[in-house]
């Protein structure tokens, strides 16, 4: 139960730190999955799950007033789920989608009933009692909060008995199954970043990673290495001699003009 309290009160402030301090993205898997692993007494496995988790979600965005799934749920949720139950973190990826996307149900009721509020802060705004204002706002936060606590809480106990039943009943073919389509997840979040930031400019770098790992069988840190180093000596050689004659033009720009002035 403590721990059950203590995943959902991290879980629910991680959320609330995008909503108050501003988006210094602590509200990622990475980061979510190592702290609820020090909660859980395995750190390592919430290193690992929050890891892979990252990987399937980091090129996910709500873009307009589309609501994507609730990484910061699925991924505290997924993480104690992984731990408590010592399921392999294949089978607990496979589970933490489907807990994302429940959750995304709570994310939306959330600001429809912060609407109350919305229009409550207008009218406090028209007859100047700002202190009414604040006061909303504050309300609105306080919703989030418990929306997200009693989910999190919710799912942490109701789903460890669940979760565990249904890892013992799966037959050993589906949780096969099950751990291959975990290792494809991390793949798709990639494919959909690779999506965001294509350029076929820079397309080559993107097959020189892959010939380093495969072909090579450089680690992910050491293309990452390989990666710096191609991106110092592309603005060097490159990036930097792209901007000069911009920079040129506008400095000679600039001297004409100050020729013309004293003309």
């Amino acid at each position: 139960m403590l721990q059950g309290v203590l995943v959902a009160l991290a879980a629910t402030l991680i959320y609330l730190e995008s909503r108050i301090g501003g988006q210094h993205m602590i509200d990622r898997p990475i980061i979510i999955g190592p702290v609820v692993g020090l909660i859980m007494g395995d750190p390592v496995t919430g290193l690992v799950v929050g890891g892979q988790l990252e990987l399937v979600w980091m090129g996910l965005a709500g873009i307009g007033t589309t609501t994507p799934p609730d990484v910061v749920t699925g991924s505290a949720l997924g993480t104690a789920l992984a731990i408590q139950t010592g399921a392999s973190y294949e089978t607990t990826l496979a589970l933490a989608i489907p807990i994302s996307l429940l959750a995304q149900f709570g994310a939306i009721a959330v600001p429809t009933v912060n609407a109350i509020f919305a229009h409550r802060a207008d009218a406090c705004a028209a007859n100047r009692d700002y202190r009414g204002v604040e006061r909303c706002l504050w309300m609105g936060t306080c919703v989030y909060f418990v929306m997200y606590f009693c989910m999190t809480l919710a799912g942490f106990l109701v789903g460890s008995e669940v979760i565990t039943r249904l890892v013992e009943m799966i037959p050993d073919v589906i949780q096969d199954g099950l751990a291959q389509s975990g290792n494809l997840l991390p793949a798709m979040g990639i494919a959909m970043l690779i999506q965001m930031t294509w350029d076929k400019k820079f397309g080559v770098f993107l097959f020189l990673g892959f010939a380093l790992a495969a072909f090579l069988g450089v680690s992910t840190i050491g293309a990452a290495v390989f990666g710096a180093i191609c991106a110092v000596i592309y603005f060097l050689f490159i990036g930097g001699n792209a901007a000069s004659p911009e920079l040129a033009s506008a400095t000679s720009s600039d001297f004409i003009d100050e020729d013309s002035e004293e003309l």
